[in-house]
């Protein structure tokens, strides 16, 4: 049964779901700021909608919040410390939701909600305090069934890992676990919540593997011909390793990529 189904966000991420969900006949809607991008979401099948977060309560976008499903996928920057403009924009979208007829949500989050204890994170570990986990409640206090999907690391077209570290002379924590996440199985695990009705659920999706830093980047600057970076086995850097269990469970899901 096909579903109408509208992303916000058709970015590096957003694009290819949407490509991939309208393939199969879904009718999808993407959002876009730029107009120049317009031409490649038709030609992905995904009919375009030009508007920023800031101007959701405008008419022209009341088709968008009128959908079995509701994609948010904005990106949180959490690292350059604008995670309350973030939450403030997830304000506006969850507004903007229940003022619509939306009949599911699933908002894309991170692994970033952890801290770094050392030790293996489930999903109860979220730090409350982060403005992303914060956000995260918002849209799920909002009344619509909502999926929280918390992703390590991407990577995949566009974002080789062999080039994330080129230009670091002296990379720290060499001995430290990796948490990653190929795009493929990102966009699998999102159609698998869709087709399957997985709601009211956090989850986290990261692969099954934690290899080292040094070990993970070193194979993968090689495989691109670049020279690896150097690592320091930096001792008092603070590490976490994402389970992904209660996902697989739930989901019944085997991942496509493996990290080593």
């Amino acid at each position: 049964m096909s579903k109408h189904v509208s992303i916000l966000g058709c970015g590096w991420l957003g694009k290819p779901l949407g490509a991939a969900l309208a393939k199969q006949g879904h009718v999808v809607m993407g959002s876009t700021t730029r107009h120049q991008n317009i031409d490649g979401l038709n030609a992905a099948g995904i009919v375009p909608v030009v508007f920023d977060v800031d101007e959701l309560f405008s008419e022209d976008v009341r088709p968008f919040f009128n959908s079995d499903v509701l994609i948010i996928s904005l990106p949180q920057r959490a690292r350059a410390g604008r995670g309350e403009q973030y939450k403030a924009q997830i304000q506006k979208v969850t507004a903007a939701a229940c003022d619509g007829h939306i009949g599911n949500i699933i908002l894309v989050s991170t692994t970033s909600v952890y801290p770094n204890n050392n030790r293996v994170v489930i999903e109860q570990d979220a730090d409350g305090q982060n403005p992303i986990t914060q956000a995260e409640r918002i849209v799920q206090d909002s009344g619509i069934p909502t999926t929280v999907i918390r992703f390590a690391g991407l990577f995949g077209p566009g974002r080789d890992p062999g080039r994330f570290l080129a230009r670091q002379d002296v990379v720290p924590g060499g001995n430290l676990p990796v948490n990653l996440i190929h795009m493929d199985d990102c966009i699998e695990i999102l159609k698998k919540i869709i087709y399957h009705n997985r709601w009211d659920l956090v989850l986290n999706a990261c692969a099954d593997e934690h290899p080292t830093k040094r070990e993970f980047y070193t194979k993968a600057a090689l495989a691109v011909g670049l020279h690896p970076p150097i690592f320091s086995d930096d001792e008092q850097a603070g590490y976490k390793i994402v389970s992904n269990v209660r996902l697989k469970e739930v989901l019944n899901y085997k991942f496509i990529h493996r990290l080593v």
